[in-house]
């Protein structure tokens, strides 16, 4: 098996029960982080299954549209329904256009990188990306999966979920592939308990790339989470005990106000006096 960058994955773990439709959203999965079509033996080997058993998934999907072959076997993208799919999501999600004033405010602020993230599921998936106009600049992928237990986005999704969810999804975070999987209950529950009295977290050197995060949340009429907006930023800038208190004041602030643009009513903790 191809030794594949965790950052450009999403988490793998289903019951035995759905192995099948697990291995098709798999191979769905590789193709949407690939930047170019992939032929049987790529996606066998770098998902470490049978070119045999690749090629019967890959018959079933295409006849589905789930994914498409090019022409003189050149390989496969995805299909006609997954980009359907995509399209139908992105008009019903209006958040990004809702809520861009406040991202691009912030961007002005701090001059750093900022998301805009959705919560899915134990995770997060990036939605926009506005590079830094005065650091140095980091450009994150729409689409990427930011996940837990590392990324201080997923984090957040994960802190402002229910009670009851938090503590089913935790059973399964203990189980998943070893980049994905939480070792230290303790130390993941005291994270997720400093959220919810500070409401932001971050995190200076995820994979060891050379950058970090502080995330926060944005809230809906509902007072339900509905998104995530994060500083990426150098890991240098985050060497200390805690972020530089500007930075964070600024990201609660404008996050504060995304969420009162959004309807609710929620209101974030006070931040250096300010707020």
């Amino acid at each position: 098996m191809i030794d594949r960058d965790p950052r450009r994955r999403a988490p793998q773990s289903a019951p035995p029960k759905i192995e099948t439709v697990a291995t098709a959203a798999t191979i769905i999965d590789f193709l949407a982080e690939a930047e170019q079509p992939q032929g049987v033996q790529q996606i066998a080997d770098a998902l470490g299954i049978t070119k045999s058993r690749v090629s019967r998934h890959m018959a079933n999907l295409e006849a589905l549209g789930l994914v498409s072959r090019l022409a003189q076997g050149r390989g496969f993208r995805l299909g006609w329904r997954v980009v359907r799919w995509g399209q139908i999501g992105a008009g019903r999600q209006n958040l990004s256009a809702l809520l861009d004033p406040a991202l691009q405010a912030l961007n002005r602020e701090t001059g750093r990188t900022v998301l805009l993230c959705a919560p899915a599921g134990g995770d997060a998936i990036v939605s926009k990306c506005l590079p830094a106009t005065s650091a140095i600049r980091i450009d994150v992928s729409v689409g990427l999966v930011l996940s837990l237990p590392h990324s201080p986005t997923a984090r957040i999704a994960y802190a402002f979920q229910p009670r009851e969810w938090r503590h089913e999804m935790l059973a399964h975070l203990k189980q998943r592939e070893s980049d994905f999987r939480v070792e230290n209950e303790e130390i993941f529950t005291r994270q997720i308990a400093d959220i919810h009295r500070l409401y932001h977290c971050w995190d200076r050197n995820k994979y060891n790339v050379g950058y970090g995060a502080i995330a926060a949340p944005v809230f809906g009429e509902d007072e339900a989470l509905v998104a995530i907006i994060a500083l990426i930023m150098p890991s240098e800038e985050l060497a200390g005990t805690a972020p530089a208190p500007a930075l964070v004041e600024a990201l609660l602030r404008h996050c504060q106000a995304a969420t009162a643009l959004l309807g609710s009513r929620m209101r974030f903790p006070v931040q250096g006096g300010r707020m």
